[in-house]
């Protein structure tokens, strides 16, 4: 399995694939237990049987994680390259796969750019318009304790994306800086 970081296109396939296995070989693990009590002392009313029962809070957590996540889809392999190959990425300012948690929920973004004091979020959601103010919203509360306020737009057609990422001029040194720490507060609220 090739490790992604956060921010990077695959990363949330890895993040679904990495949860998996742990919540499978946990299972496995739960079960062998069980199992192997049943076979040596024909119940379950032995001290083994703890490990098994200590073994289900990780499975849980694990699976919670896997549950949460599995609805969110990434961009295929085509519209990636078409965002990709029209920007220069060198300064790691285009994000991909962003799925912000915080405390009410998650929301998914399929790419965002942080630059010059703008932020473009693609959103391809499916529930966007009834929640447009919650996707801004979401983004917003990741940055809120900075003191640096960025103009946030949304948008939920690739081709326009497209557009505006590339119409945005580079920043001089001192808000390279402030765009950085901007995009390591986003990628810190990621699940």
């Amino acid at each position: 399995m090739n490790s992604k970081d956060k921010g990077e296109y695959g990363y949330l396939k890895n993040y679904k694939l990495s949860k998996l296995i742990v919540v499978i070989i946990l299972t496995l693990m739960i079960e062998a237990i069980v199992i192997g009590t049943l076979i040596m002392f024909g119940d379950t009313s032995r001290v083994v049987i703890v490990i098994a029962i200590l073994l289900a809070l990780p499975l849980a957590k694990f699976l919670v994680s896997l549950i949460i996540v599995l609805k969110f889809k990434s961009l295929t392999f085509d519209e990636h390259a078409r965002i990709a190959n029209t920007y220069n990425n060198n300064d790691k300012s285009l994000l991909f796969d962003v799925a912000i948690s915080q405390y009410e929920g998650i929301r998914f973004y399929e790419s965002i750019l942080v630059k010059n004091g703008r932020i473009y979020a693609l959103v391809l959601a499916k529930d966007y318009s009834e929640k447009k103010k919650e996707y801004e919203k979401w983004i917003n509360d990741s940055i809120i304790q900075e003191k640096y306020k960025y103009k946030i737009t949304i948008i939920t057609d690739i081709n326009e994306y497209i557009k505006k990422i590339n119409s945005v001029s580079e920043p001089n040194d001192n808000n390279k800086l402030i765009d950085r720490h901007i995009r390591e507060q986003l990628l810190s609220a990621c699940v």
